[in-house]
């Protein structure tokens, strides 16, 4: 909430009484602690993970090797829940880029992640849908300062608004959060947020 409410003039309110607790995830492992809901997976702008050009889209391998590794864990935590008869975890992975989406879905094949259930999408597509873990790929690592379609609020707001117990953004940091203007706020904000709850 507080990674959003920017978008609401700081005017957002938990429903929720005790929301850590009724929204606990249940993920915890070496990269996630229970008490983590919004994580900054960063990357550096730095040749090997750099974005690459598909035609008219982009992708970035090694977000999607973050995203894998990420999943496997959850899958990992997740196992002997499902063995105990609980339901498999909802995840959602989405991006701002078709051509990373199609990389995303030959990475996480469902046979891999028997635990999970993992569903796939653009930002746009999946707005009105929620999850209780959303993995964001942000995709955009150039040294030109370009962030491409991650620039509007309103794309922004949907794919940081899906998450209920946590949401974990995965893209160079450096490069959101140096933009100049409104859109470079916009993103120091969210990782001032990330950076309270130390994640």
């Amino acid at each position: 909430m507080g990674a959003i409410n920017q978008f609401y003039d700081g005017k957002l309110e938990s429903g929720i009484l005790e929301p850590d607790t009724k929204r606990a995830h249940h993920l915890a492992d070496e990269i996630i602690q229970e008490s983590q809901h919004i994580i900054w997976v960063e990357t550096p702008i730095e040749n090997q993970f750099l974005e690459q050009r598909n035609g008219t889209s982009y992708f970035n391998t090694p977000e999607i090797d973050a995203i894998e590794r990420l999943c496997q864990q959850f899958e990992n935590t997740w196992a002997s829940r499902v063995a105990n008869g609980e339901p498999k975890k909802e995840i959602a992975v989405i991006t701002f880029y078709g051509a990373q989406l199609r990389k995303i879905d030959e990475r996480l094949q469902s046979e891999l992640f028997p635990s999970l259930e993992i569903r796939t999408g653009t930002v746009d597509r999946f707005q009105g849908m929620e999850r209780p873990v959303v993995i964001v790929s942000m995709v955009r690592n150039n040294s030109k300062g370009d962030v491409g379609f991650a620039k509007k609020p309103e794309r922004v707001n949907v794919a940081f608004s899906r998450a209920q117990e946590l949401l974990i953004i995965v893209g160079c940091h450096n490069l959101f959060t140096h933009q100049p203007g409104k859109v470079g706020s916009m993103y120091s904000e969210v990782s001032n947020i990330v950076s309270i709850h130390e994640g």
